[in-house]
């Protein structure tokens, strides 16, 4: 008779267990971000290697390029043109 309340308690516990991964993927499904805020854009992404990439980045309307690589973030500089061309055109 005892085996049964530890099979019980067993259950529930894994039970309650079980509902943690899938309150976080819940959370995380309608974790709901600001949509109003358009003040930084990703414009474009081009990989130099597997380990770094030039960012373009639209700031209030300032086009900064940015490199991002496993040490972290570097400012490269800005763009005054507007004319820049965005793909392998």
């Amino acid at each position: 008779m005892e085996w049964i309340l530890y099979l019980q308690s067993l259950g529930i516990v894994l039970l309650i267990l079980s509902l943690f991964p899938l309150g976080a993927h819940f959370y995380k499904k309608f974790n709901v971000k600001n949509p109003e805020s358009n003040h930084i854009k990703i414009l474009e992404i081009k990989p130099i290697n597997y380990k770094a990439q030039i960012l373009l980045i639209d700031v209030q309307g300032k086009k900064i390029l940015i490199g991002y690589s496993d040490k972290g973030l570097s400012f490269l500089g800005e763009l005054k043109d507007d004319n820049y061309r965005i793909g392998n055109s």
